[in-house]
């Protein structure tokens, strides 16, 4: 609240709030202060108790008088101010929203923003880094860094990977469920804002250490490639495993044509690189990492704040996986058993610079996190050709991944006059994927007999990349992004009104290259190749192997692809939000919404999808009193295809050991949302919540199971779906007894109901990606800033993975976990260290996709008499140990 005068009681100190409704004091650590607030409309509040040795930042709110001339004063503390602060922006906000404060992120074990956003009512994580909220999978989401919209970072999906934001650079992060115009339009199942820190309360420099380890890990034996160049090691290729120059100059189907010689010439240019090596056994993970920030208040006016961040950390994974696939009538296909050793190593640094004079503000956010990864799969296993005859097989998989993401945000706030205000902001972000020479071989036996192995390798014209191929992919996402907000703030007596219309523009532009290439005998007959003491992993496509078996390299041409996409949004909107009597009030308006689509493929027709589509909304809040809302939400909004999904060609998953394709002939999805929500806050931090929605969609978009290990996407022709929420904290002080003074109790759950209309046929399932319910919960004990333990649960009901749509495919289902932390955070060394212990995921139980032989929509639990398990994955049980030390 701008303009809202600030005073420290007793001191001769008193300031003017700025255009963000910020304001500092430059004070002596080593006593309590108490701050008076007032504004004019507004009760007057006193907040005590103020510790700046321990108080890093304190919103304060106040609330509209609701009786005129009469004035009200407010008493809290600091620490109940603090805990509250993000609840009380969700009692006020103008559209239905969750949320967790920095003050709670403390308390988890959480290390990046995917862990940290599991916490929040209605959410999920899938795949350890995808937000799934209300149950939907990631698609129907939007993922926001302050004001700017952040780009994909999967080459395969429209997702955010949240992983890649440490959580000790939040702020506080924000889920937006209900639409309002001033947010972008293409979300239906939830909006992520992650706020970074701004002005810090206080100078701070902290040093910061942890080791964290897991039990399938730590101590374990664990297999890599040796001989990596140095600067893999802090997280960047040097271009060594690139795509050799004589196959650039020939690339496509243009390499088959060569004579032969040139061909086995340039499949010698690649490296002989297949080879592992026994390293020593995995000591605990450790991240290091140097904070500060500071803050400056100068004699005329102005303020200056000043916060950064750098990381690097450096570690090891394992984990096992069992792959297995099953016919109709239960017959088993294949079965195998893969362990993957995966070294990683992530940089991340974050600066923010924010000044503040009179009644502007401008403020620079930059970002950056790059995590580098060198996996290594070792598979075993069996085939089954006619039964009861099989045989055995081991394959081999190595896999270099640089997924990044680095941001520039400036914006600008200003209070031009007592009524009208404007912000505006400009961003640029890149996302990126760099993934060089992937490389996969597989052997087998003739038998079950387990010697003898060999590979079989047709010719030039059939290379398959799970027999023996290599993949080098490159993704790199620009994304430019500016936006202006009026605000005229219009008089009444029932508190604030105001009138906002805004604009915002930005411009994908995205760049994919994927050359897969198999290697093959230049005989049409083929060639098999049998493993013997100088031929195994490490050598089998040595140069001399080239030669002695007339080996060459050849481009699969489903698996390969060069795209360049591009995708302009232009949006405009206009909004009323303010209240209409003294309990009413009403957020309506539209937002009109043109994309231009464009992507031109290697060989393939040029794609184009241009919509305009006009996105009304309306949110109507009724307060039943100081303390709770009724609220009532309507809008429309959008899905949109993303580029990967509309490119046709095929990208082999060794992991999950599937083929994903694209289809071109996807439509946007239309999606009508209302939801009803009843919340009250009985005291400070606390909340009771329970809120109804529901959702029409047409035209869905879902990732479908084509057979054969086959994944695609399809629109189906409508949907719905419906559920409820609950969400409950609740400081535990009414039992009897010392213990329960500082026992807080927290949970949040979610109930989802639906059904999908494919090819003319109903299904009673919900969306695909979509549970049946969601649980979170936590038990926190805290002793004023110096001791806080915590036990949190989170558990999510069985999901649609894959829709079946065509004939001999199942529909695939991942089965719920039950998901433990513990955490205990204490300060020592009279209050100069912060000490965090964690143990993660205590039940470690597995994460399992499962084929519905017997569909019933009453029932998506997995059953043991009819259902098989297809896909099994080990991650272990994780500690973690880390110290701050504050300088």
């Amino acid at each position: 609240m701008r303009g809202a005068s600030i005073r420290i009681i007793d001191m001769k100190l008193s300031a003017m709030s700025d255009a963000e409704g910020r304001f500092i004091f430059n004070v002596t650590e080593g006593r309590k202060y108490s701050v008076e607030v007032s504004f004019s409309g507004y009760e007057k509040k006193t907040v005590n108790d103020i510790d700046p040795s321990v108080d890093e930042g304190l919103t304060i709110s106040l609330s509209p008088i609701t009786k005129s001339m009469q004035e009200i004063v407010v008493t809290s503390s600091s620490r109940k101010e603090t805990i509250a602060s993000l609840y009380t922006q969700q009692r006020t906000s103008s559209s239905i929203q969750d949320g967790i404060s920095s003050e709670a992120i403390r308390r988890t074990p959480d290390r990046n923003t995917g862990e940290v956003i599991r916490r929040v009512s209605g959410t999920s994580i899938q795949d350890n880094k995808f937000v799934i909220v209300r149950g939907l999978n990631e698609r129907y989401n939007v993922a926001m860094l302050n004001s700017s919209v952040l780009p994909s970072t999967e080459p395969d999906k429209k997702a955010f990977s949240f992983d890649i934001i440490p959580s000790s650079a939040i702020e506080n992060v924000i889920v937006y469920k209900s639409a309002t115009p001033d947010l972008p339009g293409d979300f239906s199942g939830g909006l992520v804002k992650v706020l970074t820190k701004d002005y810090p309360a206080k100078s701070f420099t902290e040093v910061s250490i942890s080791f964290s380890g897991n039990t399938l890990t730590t101590g374990q034996d664990f297999y890599g490639t040796t001989n990596r160049p140095s600067s893999e090691r802090f997280g960047f290729f040097d271009g060594s495993r690139n795509v050799p120059a004589g196959y650039v100059a020939n690339r496509g189907s243009s390499f088959i044509t060569l004579p032969n010689a040139n061909k086995q010439s340039i499949t010698k240019q690649f490296p002989n690189s297949y080879a592992y090596d026994g390293l020593l056994q995995s000591p605990p993970n450790m991240s290091v990492g140097i904070s500060g920030g500071r803050s400056y208040a100068f004699s005329k006016g102005g303020k200056l704040g000043l916060t950064y961040m750098v990381g690097y950390g450096l570690g090891r994974k394992v984990f096992e996986r069992q792959r297995s696939d099953y016919m109709l009538g239960y017959n088993l296909l294949y079965e195998n058993q893969t362990t993957t050793y995966e070294s990683k190593n992530s940089l991340s640094s974050m600066l923010n610079v924010a000044y503040a004079k009179g009644k502007s503000k401008y403020s620079l956010k930059a970002l950056f996190n790059n995590d580098f990864s060198n996996q290594i799969g070792l598979r075993s296993g069996y085939n089954i050709v006619n039964m009861p005859t099989r045989f055995e097989l081991k394959s081999y998989n190595n896999e270099l991944s640089a997924v990044g993401l680095w941001s520039f945000v400036f914006d600008a706030k200003h209070a031009l006059n007592k009524n009208f205000s404007i912000d505006w902001n400009a961003s640029v972000s890149n996302a990126y994927k760099n993934q060089p020479d992937q490389k996969v071989v597989s052997l087998r036996t003739p038998d079950d007999k387990k010697t003898d192995y060999f590979i079989k390798l047709g010719n030039e014209n059939s290379p398959e990349v799970r027999n023996a191929g290599r993949i080098f992919s490159d993704l790199n996402e620009m994304i430019y992004n500016g936006g202006v907000n009026l605000v005229y703030n219009l008089s009444s007596k029932f508190g604030y009104r105001r009138l906002k219309a805004g604009a915002l523009s930005y411009y994908r532009d995205r760049s994919a290259l994927v050359d897969a290439l198999g290697y093959a005998s230049l005989n049409f007959r083929g060639v098999s190749i049998y493993e013997t003491k100088s031929t195994t992993f490490g050598n089998i496509f040595s140069a001399s192997n080239v030669d002695a078996f007339g080996l060459t390299l050849a481009t699969i041409g489903n698996n390969s692809t060069s795209y360049d996409a591009s995708a302009l949004l232009n949006a405009g909107y206009l909004m009323f939000d303010g209240n209409l009597s003294e309990g009413l009030k009403v957020t309506a308006g539209a937002r009109v919404e043109s994309y231009d689509q464009h992507l031109l493929a290697l060989n393939q027709p040029d794609i184009q999808l241009k919509n305009t589509d006009v996105l009304p909304s309306m949110l109507i809040t009724y307060a039943a009193g100081k303390k709770a809302n009724l609220r009532f939400a309507a809008s429309e909004s959008v899905n949109r295809p993303e580029f990967r999904e509309l490119a046709s060609y095929s990208v082999f998953d060794y992991d999950n050991f599937v083929v994903v394709r694209g289809n071109p002939d996807l439509k946007r999805s239309v999606v009508r949302n209302i939801d009803l929500r009843y919340e009250i806050f009985p005291a400070s931090g606390e909340i009771f919540s329970i809120s109804a929605f529901y959702k029409y969609f047409t035209n869905p978009i879902e990732q479908v199971n084509s057979g054969n290990d086959i994944l695609s996407y399809k629109n189906a022709e409508k949907a719905n779906t419906y559920g409820a929420e609950l969400e409950i904290r609740k400081k535990l002080d009414f039992i009897p007894g010392k213990v329960f003074e500082n026992l807080h109790f927290y949970t949040n759950m979610a109930y989802m109901l639906g059904s999908v209309v494919f090819k003319g046929t109903q299904v009673n399932t919900p969306l695909q990606g979509q549970s049946p319910y969601i649980l979170n919960g936590s038990l926190t004990y805290a002793t004023g800033n110096n001791l806080s333990l915590s036990l949190h649960y989170n558990r999510i009901g069985p999901r649609l993975k894959f829709r079946a749509v065509q004939g001999g495919a199942f529909n695939i289902f991942e089965n719920s976990r039950d998901i433990i932390d513990f955490q205990m955070n204490a300060k020592i060394l009279k209050g100069k260290v912060d000490l965090k212990a964690a143990i993660v995921d205590l039940l470690a139980q597995p994460f399992k996709w499962y084929y519905k032989f017997e569909p019933d929509p009453k029932n998506t639990y997995f059953d043991p008499a009819k259902d098989r398990v297809i896909n099994s994955a080990r991650f272990g049980t994780g500690f973690n140990l880390g110290f701050k030390v504050n300088l």
